[in-house]
């Protein structure tokens, strides 16, 4: 059994993608990442449901495997930081959000993601 059977639809190619992301040290807007991956695979996606897909790659991948957060990568194409939901819920961190975003970012760069392999 894979860890993808169960995940919210669009994970697996949403981690991929953000892998991809990572590699090239890159953030993207939601848009950006719903429009690659719906390009993919000819169909289209809303960017707002990416918002389960990045939460099950944050709690159920990075977390649970003390790995670099790869939701970090995702943000609004407005003001070009993560939305609520980049931290998990009852997580706070009031004025420091964005520092500790910009390390989460940093660490996401860093990290050898090719030697990950999720199944």
């Amino acid at each position: 059994m894979s860890i993808w059977d169960g995940a919210p639809k669009n994970s697996q190619q949403v981690f991929e993608h953000l892998k991809g992301l990572a590699r090239r040290m890159r953030t993207e807007s939601y848009g950006e990442i719903a429009q690659a991956i719906g390009l993919k695979e000819d169909r289209e996606i809303a960017a707002i449901s990416l918002n389960r897909p990045l939460g099950f790659i944050r709690d159920q991948i990075c977390r649970d495997r003390g790995l670099p957060w790869l939701n970090a990568l995702a943000v609004n194409k407005d003001t070009w930081l993560p939305g609520e939901s980049f931290l998990p819920e009852g997580v706070a961190f009031g004025r420091d959000d964005q520092v500790l975003w910009r390390g989460a970012v940093l660490s996401v760069f860093a990290y050898p993601w090719d030697t990950i392999d999720i199944k």
